[in-house]
């Protein structure tokens, strides 16, 4: 297998709308900072790839004025897909895997302010049966964090401590959305969403557009200082229907995080120094913890979420690159993390799982 490497890496500041810039000038920024920071041009990069969706802001084929942005000519590989860009990120892995390219760049932009994403989220279901009753995220939720807090006795309290932790760390963060701390006891006090989630333990969503660039092993150290390589990486999905899966745990996490630790000769996600989850609720992220075979209150292991993670910002689409990008960062930083990962995740409850398994060193064979 060859060797790739995230080598760079741009995120524009969440807000909870951006009235001055359309989605394209947002991904312009970021695209042309990533390219900057790496010292390449457009030429130096063989693929592109978008993650993003056209339901959120309305506007059909929007996809196709970020090519604009991207660089389209001469003409050059390019795709796009309706999911969370992280997905494009494994995407761009494999056709690096193929010899199909050397370096690829990988794009996630959406304006969640100019749309409903209820409705999005709804479409995202069963049409017959799920999606026909008006269900949608938040509802979803709801019935999981019910199912999970029945099963392992976590309260209301627990929550609240979780979303505090994660609001602590961003308040660190100057590019996300939620910089002031909260408390568990401000928290448990605001009203309920869907009982038993409050509006409190809701990811906000937010505008911005990240540009992640990978390239394998001989570019990757010309393109940057201290490239992060992807020493593991694995993808499960489950059951579309809701009904037909334990909402309460996620089997597909569990399995992708075994798959992606195993091909990086990890043995257990403890080995790790950082860890960004996707998580929109305090209850997927003790999902998720449990899943990775850690405490799911997070009272050991590794630091969760050190950027704040999707409870500061969760920009729609953009949320699990960002996590790539957030691990990335702080293991180039120098403060002495050699191990990470990151989580990305797509539909409803957990429905689908992608796990990136990140270290310093190349992966050996």
């Amino acid at each position: 297998m060859r060797n790739v490497a995230v080598v760079g890496f741009a995120l524009g500041p969440l807000s909870a709308g951006d009235q001055h810039h359309t989605a394209q000038e947002l991904l312009y920024l970021s695209v042309r900072r990533t390219l900057t920071e790496c010292g390449v041009d457009r030429d130096a990069i063989d693929l592109q790839l978008a993650g993003s969706a056209d339901y959120i802001d309305g506007k059909p084929f929007g996809f196709v004025q970020s090519l604009d942005v991207t660089g389209t000519w001469p003409p050059r590989q390019d795709s796009h897909l309706e999911m969370d860009a992280a997905f494009a990120a494994y995407y761009g892995w494999l056709k690096i895997q193929a010899e199909e390219c050397d370096t690829v760049m990988v794009v996630g932009y959406g304006k969640n302010s100019e749309g409903d994403l209820d409705r999005v989220s709804n479409i995202r279901l069963d049409p017959y049966y799920q999606a026909a009753i008006g269900l949608e995220a938040t509802s979803t939720s709801a019935l999981q964090a019910s199912a999970y807090m029945a099963r392992s006795g976590a309260t209301d309290r627990d929550l609240a401590e979780i979303v505090a932790r994660n609001r602590a760390s961003g308040a660190a963060n100057p590019e996300t959305l939620l910089r002031q701390p909260a408390s568990a006891e401000e928290l448990l006090e605001t009203p309920w969403a869907v009982e038993p989630l409050r509006r409190g333990y809701l990811a906000p969503k937010a505008d911005t557009a990240v540009c992640l660039l990978l390239a394998a092993e001989g570019k990757a150290e010309k393109m940057c200082a201290r490239p992060i390589w992807i020493q593991g990486i694995d993808q499960r999905a489950e059951m579309q229907s809701l009904g037909a899966r334990d909402l309460s745990r996620s089997r597909s996490a569990e399995l992708a995080t075994a798959k992606a630790l195993e091909m990086a000769a990890l043995k257990s996600a403890r080995d790790v120094d950082l860890i960004e989850l996707s998580a929109a609720t305090p209850v997927e992220e003790m999902i998720l913890r449990e899943a990775m075979k850690l405490e799911p209150k997070g009272e050991s292991g590794p630091t969760i979420n050190p950027s704040g993670g999707p409870l500061c910002g969760h920009p729609f689409m953009m949320t699990g690159l960002i996590r790539l990008g957030e691990v990335f960062r702080r293991m180039g930083d120098g403060s002495g993390a050699t191990r990470g990962i990151a989580h990305a995740t797509q539909g409803h409850c957990l429905q689908q799982n992608l796990v990136f398994a990140l270290g310093k060193e190349r992966r050996k064979p």
